[in-house]
């Protein structure tokens, strides 16, 4: 069993920590709630706040034809969750071997003899073990023999359904991506290295940055309000995501014209935060056609921003 600590220390065996576990997919709204109770009762008892998740997803091991797009990287989810206030996050190589422990091996293993529980923070749907065995009666009628209390925090709703990684996946893909943030407590957003393209934005008075996404793409394609962080700094804009039929392109590309920015952006790293879709992709007679609803895009981009009200601090 590979076990990876952030920071790499050692945990103090006087302070006996509370512990969380889940996949964490998104750590979307549910899952910040989670990280809040960790940290009040962390913060209560003098211990440290530790979170544990698994790499790579469960599912991408079990049932590999059936694993699910995943909302953020391992590299963003461990930024995300070391935003959340915890002390240490312990990531564990799920494998096929791992997935075959029973829980009470798994409790001794990991939660008594590695990390030293003294308290559990779970939402309520935490399963574990082999074939998800596993759940918060198993945890709390072994708590005794293994020193831990359990403590149950209940799901975050919207509109009055439980948030879930499944929900926020299905919304991206309906191109939804207003109600994605919602139950994600940010918008979504994918990042890579700005490449170079075919210019043909560029031509028709739209420059755009050409992004090589490292990770999956959720939403669906067409034009979505979009804002950009680039060395920093946040930049309003619109986004494409998809074919190209105009200029008879199959390939999916995600491109973005920042709006108030000039300047050499190639190799840079973009992070681009997905707010309303505006449309969906059309093939147009030729680039003037093209041009002409690029602009109206533009306009109804800036409407979004202005009516918004919202803070681009991201």
């Amino acid at each position: 069993m590979k076990v990876s600590f952030y920071p790499e220390v050692d945990l103090d065996p006087a302070r006996r920590p509370v512990v969380t576990l889940g996949n964490f997919d998104g750590v979307h709204l549910g899952h910040q709630y989670i990280m809040k109770r960790l940290v009040e009762r962390a913060a209560a008892l003098g211990v440290p706040a530790v979170a544990v998740t698994f790499e790579p997803h469960p599912i991408s091991v079990l049932r590999p034809d059936v694993a699910p797009k995943r909302i953020l990287t391992p590299d963003q989810k461990r930024e995300v969750l070391g935003e959340m206030g915890i002390d240490l996050l312990v990531i564990i190589e799920f494998t096929l071997e791992f997935s075959r422990k029973e829980p009470e091996v798994f409790i001794r293993e990991v939660l008594s003899e590695k990390l030293r529980a003294q308290e559990l923070v779970l939402g309520t749907n935490f399963r574990f073990g082999r074939a998800r065995a596993g759940d918060l009666e198993t945890l709390r009628s072994l708590g005794g023999t293994f020193g831990f209390q359990v403590r149950r925090v209940d799901p975050a709703l919207s509109e009055g359904e439980m948030i879930s990684s499944s929900r926020i996946r299905e919304a991206l893909s309906e191109g939804r991506a207003g109600e994605a943030a919602a139950m994600l407590g940010r918008p979504y957003f994918v990042e890579g290295e700005v490449v170079r393209g075919d210019g043909r934005g560029r031509g028709m008075g739209f420059p755009t940055a050409n992004v090589s996404v490292g990770g999956d793409v959720l939403v669906a394609d067409g034009v979505y309000a979009t804002s950009a962080r680039l060395q920093n700094r946040t930049y309003r804009g619109m986004a494409h995501v998809g074919q190209r039929p105009t200029f008879g392109l199959s390939t999916t590309a995600v491109e973005t014209h920042l709006f108030d920015f000039s300047g050499e952006i190639y190799g840079r790293p973009l992070r681009l935060f997905f707010h309303r879709r505006l449309r969906e992709t059309i093939a147009f007679d030729g680039p003037e056609a093209l041009g002409r609803q690029l602009a109206k895009d533009r306009d109804q981009a800036g409407a979004f921003f202005r009516g918004s009200g919202r803070s681009l601090v991201l």
